[in-house]
């Protein structure tokens, strides 16, 4: 297994675990709390997650540019330093603009509880904007094992503090205060981690910043611009509809987390490792993981697709099962997700060209929801972030042959993709008919979602989609984990 490989994959399984227990966090609080709380609960993330990504302007995400690129360890600490110093004053500027505008949010979301929640939550940016950039440090050092540890540790610290003061106390203020305990746990490993690779402050940590700026801020407003689109159908329904209504919405419109888990891992490995002066060598990369990712996502879309009902059952129970409409319409999503389209002119350094791409995505998003929103109620807003999800894909490609002239089929396996597709429709084609026979929703779920994995793999590996060195890095990657040695099997060439 490649060294990059070995990495991303265990950098997808601290993520997957990381998805697991905030899972389980989100079952937990579904099951506590009123749907009107847990609507107000998901309303604050919200606005946190959309403040954070506008106000931290990609200079966390710019580490895994400019310390691959840095001269000397005396630069790569000076680096370091001046972005902690930056990032600090943005969460300073976050706190400021949740803590000042929380009654115009509480006005336009049609929720009076907001205002005292998000006065407390205030406090939640000066915490946290670190966590974001300890990881995008490690991972511009290359040293992703770091990054993960401190993703588990710090969704350990959620699960401990805020399932145990949720389960005794079941009161939405005091999760909050549990929300803030957690992040200041992570906010000192993120400082103790940071401040041993950085310098004492001077100003000559601050030479190279303007070329900093140059790569970053383009690169943020497009992160802002994304966060936007991706946000917007969340931040439309919380002003035409009420609080338990939001709930309901929010925990369907999501994209399979799993995915997404997948995708950041490997693209966090990725962009460090893409060299555009070497074409043949980022094509292949490139083209190696699009066609693994789509050997993972093909089916899962699928699957996940028959079985959502029982899915929302399952984690959310009766009264979020309407959450399924919701996230069927979201997974239409996933087969874009086999490529980042725009990692490859981040890694081209073409920020400029993401950026204006972001600028038409959300501005066809915002058109387009407000339209679907008022012809077809809160299914609209989930079928128009798909629509311009597409777009988007159509205008990336468009521009990767145009502006970077490279060769698309160079970066995309086509037929390949197809054929993932295709033969992950087959065995839900063989198991439709018969899962009804099983009454009890798991029960369904998980027997038929078995048998379809199963028959899935077998077919795979029967048509040669699923190759042997696919099999030996999934089983080496396993054996790094468990300690356990296997006898290395010859690669093989995408």
């Amino acid at each position: 297994m490649s060294e990059l490989s070995k990495q991303a994959g265990l950098l997808s399984i601290a993520d997957l675990l990381r998805f697991v227990i905030k899972t389980l966090i989100g079952m937990a609080l579904a099951r506590l709390l009123l749907p009107a709380d847990l609507g107000t609960y998901r309303q604050i993330h919200l606005i946190y997650a959309t403040l954070s990504g506008i106000l931290l302007l990609g200079f966390p995400q710019g580490m895994m540019y400019f310390l691959p690129k840095a001269k000397d360890e005396e630069h790569l600490r000076r680096l370091i330093s001046r972005t902690m110093n930056v990032v600090s004053l943005l969460a300073i500027a976050c706190t400021l603009v949740i803590l000042f505008s929380r009654f115009f949010i509480a006005q336009r979301f049609q929720n009076p509880a907001l205002i005292p929640l998000l006065g407390i939550f205030s406090i939640y940016p000066l915490l946290l904007f670190y966590g974001s950039l300890y990881n995008f440090t490690m991972l511009g050092l290359k040293e992703p094992g770091k990054a993960a540890i401190f993703a588990l540790f710090s969704i350990v610290c959620d699960f401990i503090i805020i399932l145990a003061v949720a389960f005794f106390t079941r009161s939405l203020e005091a999760i909050i205060w549990a929300s803030l305990i957690s992040a200041a746990l992570q906010w000192l490993w993120a400082f103790i981690g940071l401040k041993k690779n950085s310098s004492p402050f001077s100003l000559k940590n601050y030479e190279g910043f303007k070329e900093q700026i140059a790569y970053t801020i383009p690169l943020g407003i497009s992160f802002i611009v994304a966060i936007l689109c991706v946000q917007l159908d969340k931040i439309m329904i919380s002003g035409f509809f009420l609080p338990e209504e939001f709930a309901v919405f929010s925990l369907g419109a999501m994209e399979l987390p799993l995915i997404g888990v997948l995708i950041n891992s490997v693209n966090a490995i990725l962009l460090p490792n893409l060299n555009p002066k070497d074409h043949d060598q980022t094509a292949a990369i490139y083209r190696s993981s699009v066609r693994k990712n789509s050997l993972i996502i093909m089916p899962l879309a699928v699957i996940f697709y028959l079985f959502a009902g029982e899915l929302m059952l399952f984690f959310y129970g009766k009264t979020y099962i309407e959450a399924a409409i919701y996230f069927r319409i979201y997974l239409f999503i996933l087969p874009l997700r086999t490529a980042t389209h725009a990692l490859i002119f981040q890694a081209y350094g073409r920020t400029k060209i993401v950026m204006l791409d972001s600028l038409i995505m959300l501005g066809s998003n915002a058109i387009l929801n407000f339209i679907l929103i008022r012809r077809l109620g809160m299914k609209g807003a989930a079928i128009a972030t798909v629509i311009v999800c597409w777009q988007m894909a159509l205008i990336y490609l468009w521009q990767m042959k145009h502006y970077l002239k490279v060769k698309i089929n160079r970066f995309f396996p086509w037929l390949k993709m197809l054929f993932s597709f295709a033969v992950a429709i087959l065995p839900a084609l063989m198991i439709l008919p018969f899962i009804k026979l099983i009454e009890i929703p798991f029960l369904r779920m998980t027997v038929f979602g078995t048998i379809y994995m199963a028959i899935y793999y077998f077919i795979a590996r029967a048509l040669k989609l699923i190759r042997s060195d696919d099999v030996n890095m999934a089983l080496e990657l396993l054996s790094s984990l468990t300690g356990y040695k296997r006898k290395k099997a010859l690669p093989i060439r995408d």
